[in-house]
């Protein structure tokens, strides 16, 4: 790394994100974080140099600290690894499929924090406890978490403008400004969702053997439904919907051993509200299982290891039995990941290049599951009664395919309308 200082540099906040940081610094010179890193390296390409909000290197940290005349200790506390040693990576937000890079690029927000922000006189910033994976609402301002932009609709990524002399943060597609008031949001289930968050943090920082036990639960909710190809998740029983397909957004983690953090909003909200009225989530959960957990976990699709390769065996002879079904679900990590959206635009040769490493990281990550003989996305099939085709049916509990409005039916709570890019929800009792 070279020696170069910055003449312009804000501080870091408490409760930023590393990679904030970076992009309000960027900013002020008419860059995007990447884009100053690079510049700061001493060699390599300008977007070559990866922001891991997650566990950041010694050595860019020092890069960087020494660039903006900041503390190198300030910085690595800004660090996920540091602010919660005792989460595992799982149960960080993540915007693609689980052998995506670990940098985060656009975590959920809340519009309402960016107003108040800008009305302390302050940048714009985006704040770690967003990075959690069962974070869905805001408990200052009593409102869901941004993830889709309410101008253009997309999944939304972050940019920083200096506007005024101050970070403002912005869609990177449509340009739109993000911050908003807060506005009115159904108390009852803000509460719910509140007081779920607060008790899943509670359970994933001090209680292990909780923990995996909680994870075995939303595992199940996303577990595909009776058939190991099946399309719908369990989760589809709760909402008690036959005809609905899940939205592209969530494809990819059907099935997947854990997927809380890589879920939409609407979808986070549906899955926390189920585990906690089927498993419970209090301080017995799971050490008495209810009828309604047990039905759940009959209906879902077991997971098993792939069958041991005798050493005399090719080395094909594994892809040679990789079943249909984990072909599709490789497919729908590639096709729903950030990496593979953001090169559309591309010119094709690039293009090809980014799906051959996309392509290339996610058998990778699968050779390395059969190695290890863990669990692998191959699934048994059980004996049970065959999954309906349905078309769906108006005024479905849970219909909609996109994930910025979606209208839910909640035990308790009657009908409710998400509308994830705005941050709202509206009584549709």
């Amino acid at each position: 790394m070279c020696g170069r200082r910055l003449p312009v540099a804000p501080r870091p906040y408490r409760d930023e994100l590393l990679s904030s940081w970076l992009g309000r610094v960027a900013c002020r010179y008419g860059l995007d974080a990447a884009s100053l890193v690079g510049a700061l390296a001493a060699e390599g390409d300008a977007r070559g140099i990866p922001i891991d909000d997650a566990a950041p290197t010694q050595e860019h940290i020092a890069s960087w600290a020494h660039a903006g005349g900041v503390d190198p200790a300030r910085l690595s506390r800004l660090s996920l690894s540091w602010r919660y040693p005792d989460r595992p990576p799982a149960w960080l937000s993540s915007q693609g499929p689980p052998w995506a890079p670990t940098a985060v690029r656009s975590p959920p927000a809340c519009r309402a924090c960016f107003e108040a922000d800008r009305a302390a006189g302050r940048d714009e910033h985006l704040r770690a406890d967003w990075m959690l994976a069962e974070r869905c609402a805001c408990p200052a301002h009593r409102r869901l978490l941004l993830d889709h932009c309410p101008g253009c609709r997309g999944p939304l990524h972050f940019a920083f403008r200096l506007r005024d002399g101050w970070a403002r943060l912005v869609c990177g597609r449509c340009e739109q400004e993000l911050a908003a008031r807060s506005g009115r949001e159904d108390s009852a289930l803000m509460e719910a969702l509140i007081s779920i968050q607060d008790r899943i943090g509670a359970i994933v920082s001090v209680a292990p053997e909780r923990r995996r036990r909680l994870e075995a639960a939303l595992s199940t909710l996303w577990a595909p439904l009776d058939d190991p190809g099946a399309a719908r998740p369990v989760l589809a029983l709760w909402l008690d919907e036959s005809g609905w397909r899940c939205p592209a957004e969530a494809q990819g983690v059907i099935g997947a051993p854990f997927p809380l953090g890589r879920l939409p909003i609407a979808l986070r909200i549906a899955t926390l509200i189920a585990a906690d009225a089927a498993f419970d989530l209090g301080d017995e959960l799971l050490d008495h299982e209810s009828d309604a957990a047990a039905f759940l976990t009959r209906r879902a699709a077991p997971l098993r290891g792939f069958p041991k390769t005798p050493r005399s065996a090719p080395a094909v002879a594994a892809s040679a039995r990789r079943s249909p079904t984990e072909y599709r679900r490789l497919a729908r990590e590639i096709l729903t990941s950030p990496e593979w959206r953001a090169a559309v635009e591309l010119p094709e040769r690039r293009r090809e290049r980014v799906l051959s490493r996309l392509m290339d990281a996610a058998l990778a990550v699968r050779r390395a599951e059969t190695r290890a003989g863990g669990a692998s996305p191959t699934m048994n099939r059980e004996a049970g009664p065959p999954m309906k085709r349905e078309n769906p049916t108006p005024g479905s509990h849970f219909s909609g395919l996109s994930t910025h409005e979606t209208r839910m039916t909640f035990p308790n709570f009657g009908a409710l309308r998400i509308r994830s890019d705005k941050g709202t929800l509206s009584d549709m009792k």
